[in-house]
């Protein structure tokens, strides 16, 4: 389990369909493996739906926040290989988050996701993260075919952003907090997303507004 001084890469992104199978075996072949080669990742892991937009999803833990702005990835970030030079353009409708694990209840890796990007109320990020923490996270990780449930904080854009990097990178804006549930398969994940994260739930928490909401099956994972 992670603790709460963690730290999350977070990528929701579409890309396009003449560079589908270029970016799927660019995930699978190098990507993936490259990220969790740096010091500090724990695993970096990928996710398909059939159904959400976007339509992939990747996580990236790490052992803190500042590995996300550590010398030595942010060098890396300035230096993509040519593959990565060759994909990075083609895709779409990216969201990126740098974040801190405000909470994480469970242990181990689903096979499957569902992500809620959220956008606090008038109380704040931080209250949010709390109030599902509090709630949501133990609760939610005690039910039948839920293996983790984490809360994700998302902290200000540029902390992994280099001057050399393109410019449509620079300008992605980090959601303001995520909820990530794994579970053993789809079933016990769309229970929860139409129940206790339904989004009226949600907004009791202290949610302004549910960004984005999506269900994943995992694709690749590379451990540290």
């Amino acid at each position: 389990m992670a603790t709460q001084s963690s730290g999350l890469l977070a990528v929701w992104t579409d890309v396009e369909p003449a560079a589908e199978a270029d970016f799927n075996e660019w995930y699978d072949r190098e990507h993936l493996a490259e990220r969790a080669s740096h010091a500090g990742f724990r695993n970096a892991r990928r996710y398909q739906s059939a159904q959400a937009s976007p339509r992939y999803f990747a996580a990236y833990d790490t052992r803190s926040l500042a590995v996300l702005g550590s010398p030595a990835y942010l060098k890396a970030l300035a230096n993509q290989t040519a593959w990565s030079r060759r994909i990075l353009p083609r895709m779409r409708n990216t969201t990126r988050m740098i974040a801190a694990l405000a909470s994480d209840a469970g242990a181990g890796l689903g096979g499957a996701m569902l992500t809620v990007l959220l956008a606090p109320g008038p109380a704040g990020a931080a209250r949010l993260a709390e109030a599902l923490r509090r709630d949501v996270t133990k609760p939610l990780a005690a039910l039948p075919g839920i293996v983790r449930v984490s809360v994700a904080l998302g902290v200000v854009a540029g902390l992994e952003m280099d001057p050399k990097q393109p410019p449509r990178l620079a300008a992605e804006q980090p959601a303001a907090v995520a909820l990530l549930v794994e579970g053993t398969d789809l079933p016990p994940l769309e229970r929860v997303s139409a129940g206790p994260l339904r989004d009226s739930a949600l907004r009791a928490a202290g949610a302004g507004a549910v960004q984005q909401r999506g269900l994943y099956r995992m694709l690749k994972t590379v451990l540290a």
